[in-house]
């Protein structure tokens, strides 16, 4: 199944450490954007309609809670951060996940049947 995503992180080599992980993990996935911020993330959202969203806690200006509770309803959202702290704020915001950095092989294999089982599901209908 080909799915699209957005990556969203401060830090550059986290971004692209996180793109070759999903890479090996699920080669049919495509990242569409990577974000430097949440602000980035939210327009490159808007523009190219990701599926799934993997977004860092803090980062400049929105932090990655604030992009989720934007965005949750139309796109998957996984937390990828340093910080377990705020994993209640994550899931009050819809997440699918929440991985702690470094990001462990295996939860991340988990984290991607998850997502797959999700996103062919049909959609919740609308009221």
């Amino acid at each position: 199944m080909i799915a699209t995503a957005l990556i969203a992180d401060d830090e550059p080599l986290l971004r692209q450490a996180l793109a070759a992980q999903l890479a090996q993990a699920w080669p049919q996935l495509q990242v569409v954007a990577q974000a430097r911020n949440g602000r980035e993330a939210l327009q490159a959202f808007e523009t190219l309609r990701p599926q799934v969203c993997f977004l860092d806690i803090h980062m400049p200006g929105l932090s990655g809670i604030d992009v989720a509770a934007r965005v949750a309803r139309r796109a998957q959202v996984v937390f990828v951060t340093a910080y377990d702290a705020y994993a209640v704020q994550a899931f009050a915001q819809g997440a699918l996940d929440y991985l702690v950095k470094p990001v462990d092989a295996q939860r991340l294999h988990d984290t991607v049947q998850r997502l797959q089982q999700r996103l062919q599901q049909p959609p919740p209908l609308q009221d």
